[in-house]
This record gives C-alpha cells, sequence and structure tokens, in this order.
C-alpha cells in the first residue's frame, strides 16, 4: 500500500520556499499539504492524468516533480518492469499509451499494478479538498493527485508475489490486450482484436436447439425388461445373420470330426444369445481375461457357465462365428478393408441412431478397441491403455453417453477423402449429419478441429468448440508464443463466426499453451474465480462423452483374447449395445430404486433374461446330464415343462418296497409312500413323484 502524505509544519514549508524561485512550486506544495491520502487509499492516477505528466516531464520540471515528492513524504521507488513482450516494437508507447503500427500484443502487468494504458485499470480519481474560494467544477490539477509513477521499460518482468489472491480478470491484468485492430497469419487469414458480435443479453439463435425431446424415441420407450432394450441394438436381424453364416462354417469345420457329435451340430438363434448371455456375465463377473478352464471349473468357477452351455461347445462357436458369406468376401474385400463385418455393423449402427434422440451437446473422439493380431489398419495410439488396436471413431451424447454412430478408421490406404477435405473433417460431417440444422454443439479435439470444419458446421446449423493445433494456417504465430507469456493469462481474437483463444496455464514443470476454437461463443469472458476462459471451461465440460463410454466398457468388458479381428469388433459391439441398452432401460423405469438400476445389476439380469430360452430346451433333452439340469434349475429356477415326464412309472400297487415316511414332505405330517425316485432310489409321496425327484430333475 502507497505511503500516506504526511502534512508540513510552516517553517519547514519556509524553507521549501526560500530554495525555490518558482511560484508555480508554491501552489504544489500547499496543494500537496491539504491532501488527505486516508481519502483514496488505493488512489491510481488516471489515463489523461498520465499523459499530461509524461508531457510535462521537461528538465525545468524535475526540481518540481523532486519537492513534490518530498512534500509528499514518499520516496521515488524504481519503476516495476513489464514482462517483455514478444517483440518490443509491438508494446504501446510509454510516454503516449498509443499503439504502433506493427500488430503485435502486450503482456498484463503484475498482480497489483495498474496498467495505465488502460481504461479499465484505473479507477476514477478522488479529488483532494480544495481551498475555499476554488469552484467545485474545476477539475483537479496534477498536484492534487499522487506522483505519477514513471513508465516500466518492457525489457525485464516483475516476479508475481506469491500467495497473493488472483485478481478479477474484467481488470485486465490476464487479459493480453492487442495495439493493432487486425491480426494476420502466416496464410494471410484476418483476425480481429476485438468482439465482432456485440454482446446480447439472449441466447443468440444458432445457440438455440430444436425443440425435441431427448431420450428414447416413441418407439423404444415402450420396452421395460433388459432384454428387450438390448434387443433392440441386437436385433433380431443381426442374430439370424450371426446363425446363416456361422452355420456355414460349422458344416465346413465338421468334415474334419469323425464322429458327429452335439458338439459341431448346427446352432440356433437361442443358443447364439446364450452365448451372448456367457460374453455379458464374464464382464458382469469380470472374467472375460480367465482361460475357460477356470471359468467352467467345478470349484472356481460360476454355476452360470454350466447353464448355458458346455466349454467345448462354446470354444467351437467362437472359432465358428462368421458374419459374412466367406465366398463372396475376397471379392468385397477389394474395395472395402471392413467387410468380414461391414453388413452387420451397418444394422447395428442403424439401431443406434434409430433408438435415442440426444441432448444438446454432442462429443466426437475416437475409440481403440485391443488388438495386437494381424490386421490391414491396426492403429497406434501410445496415450491409449491398450495402445495398439482397431480405431473406431464415433459421437456421443454427453449427458448420457450413448453412442450415436460410429465409423471405423481404415488407415489411409482404406479411408477415402471427398472434395479435398481432411479425415478429421470428413468423419465428423459424417457423423453429424443426421444432427444437421438443430443447432447443437459439437465438442472435438485438435484431431477433428480446423477453422474450414467449423465454418462448414455452421451453414449445417451446428456449432463447434474444440481444441486445435497451432500449426494450422489460420493462427497467427503471436498466439502460438508461450515463453514471454504470464501463467494464467488469456489471449482473444475474433472474427465474425468464430473466437480464438490462446491459454496458458499455471503448470509446475513445463510452460503450456492452449488453443482453442469456438463458434458458440463471441465474446472474451473469463471466470472471476478460475480465471480462465469460459471457452475452456465449457470444452472441459463437453468433452467427455467418448473418453467416459470407453472407460464404461473397460470397467465391465466382455471381451476375450482373439487372434481375429472380426471377432474383436463383434465383442466392441456387445459392449456398446449394453451400455445403449442400459441407457434406455433407466429412461424407460425412472420409478426404479438407484441400486436396481446400477448397471452390474443390469447386466446381470440380461443375462439370466437370454439364457432362458437355450436353457429350456436343454432342460427338455432326455438325454441331458442330471448335473446340467440341477444347474439350468438352479440357476435359471427352471423345471420340465407339463406332459414331458419320461413315462409315468409303476403304479403303487406294483411297488413291493416298504411304506417310507417321504423325504420332502415335512416330518410332522408323516406321509409314508411305496414310491421310489427312478434315479436316486429315494423314496417320495405322489405329491413330489414325477418319475424323478425335485433334485435329480
Amino acid at each position: 500500500m502507497a505511503r500516506q502524505g504526511r502534512k508540513l509544519s510552516d517553517f519547514q514549508i519556509l524553507e521549501l520556499l526560500d530554495a525555490s524561485d518558482n511560484e508555480s512550486e508554491i501552489d504544489c506544495i500547499e496543494a500537496e499539504v491539504l491532501y488527505d491520502s486516508d481519502l483514496d487509499k488505493e488512489y491510481v492516477p488516471s489515463h489523461q492524468e498520465m499523459i499530461e505528466s509524461s508531457d510535462s516531464d521537461s528538465e525545468e520540471d524535475l526540481p518540481r516533480r523532486r519537492i513534490e515528492t518530498k512534500a509528499a513524504g514518499q520516496k521515488r521507488k524504481r519503476p516495476r518492469h513489464l514482462p517483455s513482450t514478444i517483440s518490443p516494437d509491438n508494446i504501446a508507447t510509454p510516454s503516449t499509451g498509443l499503439a504502433t503500427s506493427t500488430p503485435g500484443y502486450s503482456v498484463p502487468l503484475a498482480v497489483g499494478d495498474s496498467d495505465p494504458h488502460s481504461s479499465t485499470a484505473a479507477p476514477a480519481a478522488i479529488p483532494a479538498t480544495a481551498p475555499a474560494g476554488t469552484p467545485a467544477t474545476t477539475p483537479a490539477s496534477p498536484a492534487a493527485t499522487l506522483p505519477a509513477v514513471p513508465a516500466p521499460t518492457p525489457a525485464t518482468a516483475p516476479a508475481a508475489p506469491r500467495g497473493q489472491r488472483r485478481r478479477r480478470a474484467d481488470d485486465g491484468e490476464l487479459l493480453v490486450t492487442f495495439n493493432s485492430a487486425t491480426v494476420k497469419s502466416n496464410s494471410g487469414y484476418t483476425w480481429h482484436t476485438r468482439p465482432q458480435v456485440a454482446a446480447a443479453r439472449r441466447t443468440p439463435a444458432r445457440n438455440i436447439v430444436v425443440s425435441s425431446r431427448p431420450g428414447p424415441t416413441q418407439a423404444a420407450s415402450q420396452y421395460t425388461t433388459p432384454e428387450e432394450c438390448f434387443d433392440l441394438f441386437m436385433s433380431t436381424a443381426i442374430v439370424d445373420l450371426i446363425v446363416d453364416f456361422t452355420n456355414k462354417k460349422i458344416d465346413d469345420v465338421a468334415t474334419k470330426y469323425k464322429r458327429k457329435t452335439a458338439t459341431v451340430q448346427h446352432t440356433t438363434a437361442a443358443e447364439i444369445r446364450a452365448l451372448l448371455s456367457v460374453l455379458i456375465f464374464s464382464g458382469y463377473r469380470k472374467d472375460n481375461h480367465l482361460n475357460t478352464r477356470e471359468l467352467w471349473c467345478s470349484e472356481v468357477g460360476a454355476l452360470f457357465y454350466k447353464a448355458a452351455m458346455s466349454e467345448v461347445r462354446f470354444n467351437f462357436l467362437l472359432y465358428c462365428l462368421r458374419f459374412d458369406d466367406m465366398g463372396t468376401r475376397e471379392q468385397r474385400r477389394a474395395t472395402d478393408k471392413f467387410a468380414p463385418v461391414r453388413e452387420m455393423w451397418d444394422m447395428f449402427m442403424a439401431n443406434c441412431e434409430d433408438n435415442y434422440t440426444p441432448h444438446e451437446n454432442l462429443t466426437v473422439d475416437e475409440q481403440l478397441l485391443a488388438f495386437r493380431g494381424k490386421c490391414p489398419f491396426r492403429m497406434y495410439i501410445p496415450n491409449k491403455p491398450a495402445k495398439y488396436g482397431v480405431k473406431i471413431v464415433m459421437v456421443n451424447d454427453v449427458q448420457s453417453k450413448y453412442l450415436l454412430k460410429a465409423i471405423p478408421y481404415l488407415g489411409k490406404a482404406g479411408t477415402t477423402t471427398r472434395h479435398g477435405l481432411t479425415l478429421g473433417h470428413m468423419f465428423t460431417k459424417d457423423l453429424t449429419s443426421r444432427y444437421q440444422n438443430t443447432n447443437r454443439n459439437v465438442t472435438t479435439d485438435n484431431w477433428f478441429t480446423s477453422v474450414p470444419l467449423i465454418q462448414d458446421l455452421l451453414t449445417n446449423g451446428l456449432t463447434l468448440v474444440g481444441t486445435v493445433r497451432a500449426n494450422k494456417p489460420e493462427i497467427p504465430p503471436v498466439m502460438r508464443e508461450k515463453k514471454d507469456r504470464r501463467p494464467g493469462s488469456s489471449a482473444f481474437l475474433f472474427t465474425d463466426d468464430l473466437t480464438l483463444v490462446s491459454y496458458v496455464p499455471n503448470t509446475q514443470t513445463t510452460k503450456k499453451n492452449v488453443l482453442l476454437l469456438s463458434s458458440m461463443h463471441t465474446q472474451q469472458v473469463v471466470n472471476d474465480v478460475t480465471g480462465k476462459p469460459n471457452i475452456i471451461e465449457y470444452y472441459n465440460e463437453t468433452k467427455g462423452g467418448v473418453d467416459t463410454f470407453d472407460q464404461m466398457c473397460a470397467t465391465y468388458n466382455c471381451s476375450r483374447k482373439t487372434n481375429r479381428w472380426p471377432l474383436c469388433v463383434f465383442f466392441g459391439m456387445v459392449n456398446a449395445s449394453i451400455i445403449n441398452s442400459w441407457i434406455i432401460y433407466k429412461a424407460n423405469n425412472p420409478t426404479l430404486q438407484r441400486k436396481e438400476l446400477h448397471r452390474r445389476k443390469f447386466m446381470h439380469g440380461l443375462a439370466l433374461q437370454l439364457i432362458k430360452a437355450s436353457a429350456q430346451e436343454r432342460m427338455n433333452n432326455p438325454s441331458q446330464h442330471r448335473q446340467v439340469k440341477l444347474a439350468i434349475r438352479q440357476v435359471c429356477s427352471l423345471n420340465l415343462r407339463s406332459g414331458t415326464a419320461a413315462g409315468a412309472g409303476p403304479s403303487a400297487a406294483e411297488m413291493r418296497n416298504p411304506m417310507v415316511r417321504c423325504t420332502k414332505c415335512d416330518s410332522k405330517a408323516d406321509k409314508k409312500t411305496r414310491f421310489r425316485c427312478h434315479s436316486c432310489r429315494q423314496p417320495v409321496c405322489p405329491s413330489h413323484y414325477f418319475p424323478y425327484c425335485c433334485d435329480c430333475i
């Protein structure tokens, strides 16, 4: 805080008068003595006073300035220096406060300093108490204010005070100010240093989403059970397609077997659904990484696997699982590397788009399906957990994380661009084509974001917010520099439709410069608490749609180790179907408790419902082992259908067994019977007699 001015005695004033021959100094001394610093402790000279003070700094005024400083009782401090800018020619001239012709910006002052060239940095001066006879409307003279602080040189930078509270960004201290009206990039793209759109009180029309009820569509909102919601995505058409092509593969493989056992017989739709239930149950228990011997082990494995199918049959079905006609695959692969799963993939994507209406924010990003086998378009992404795999570019709803659409990346050779568009531009445009002219916002990362993409989406009724790479031709060099930038500072540039922000975060190690483009924001707004621009905060809130979806897939993963990339894609589709069906199940059952809506419990209930059709067929098979039937009865709570018992058995009169109490009835009932179970030979009364006892069914 500035030191308060001390009052001079009459004797000190006379000494100063004798030492000066200039009568103008007397007024300065009297005004300084009359000024009370307690009235305005945070006084800062205004811009006009700084100009007048700098204009009067001639050699004749130097003694008068020394007397003013001495009379105020303040020591002349060394000027606090500003950080050096990118180019000294770009800084406003300290003596005049006018910008030079060279485009650039000046770095904000340290916390606690005031910018003499900014109209918002200095509050209105409080005039000192005027002598008697002075009109109240007379403006305060330079002597009636605090002494002018010499303008700092732009060559050095002050150290920011440690532990000092961050001041509001609208004071101009964390905003980089430019000294020219326009800034151009190396490619000639012109940016303006001031917003080109006036700040409106109402929401702009391009940010108002077209009225539509987000959530499940009218057709999907009718289903309330996990199995019904799952069938919306793994539909009957997809299951029948898998059954047809898998049976063709089974016919080819069965010729290598000498004995035609049940292991190599044709599959059915009920069995394929049971196969899906095994994959879902392994994800529910997080057993997908275990060997099948451990899964079907009677000691450590779950009884569910035995109730679904045998271990040998499960491995055989995974080996024979096919999704296209192998006879015409090579012909189709010449034009499409994704041919082995293309037909099923298109059906699945159509189901995802038709059953849900997204909210106002969408996220476009990539997912990596872990795979290290042979694949013509396998990708290496070092910042992903799996590192190697099949790259899927997808768009998700930010609020619910619902998968709306996905496109596989088939490499540079397998992906053809249209009309000279970049890959990121083409993917984003294709993924969001269904939601054009709805005024929704799309959030992307720097692999997708570009100025042509934003302009293209704007013409189609969509806005975009995303990070952008510094090597884009539209980014001016002045926004790329970070060496001389203050941590926490923000710089804004504008066009009629776009806003570019450069933010230097407060990092402990390496200094970073974050660049973002937005067609949704039009003003330079910075959060007063965090010091971050609103564009960055909005990006942080809406960027996690795909990443959260990918994390949800990894938490309860149904994928198994395989050497075939089509099977890897199929496992990814199962994971996506579970999440999408769970989202619809929650929306269609708003009255259920939170515990009932947990995804793990949803997966358990879904697996039990998918297994029932196949389990009932196995239960009614007379040659089925009794241990398998016992497992089915315990897991699915199923019994033999009426009329399917293996004969009525002998009557009680034909039996020569002694009368013994029934083992299934209460001892107090004291029911005695001659009937015996045909399997375990335990005595049972007629109410528990079905030629087999209930334990052996």
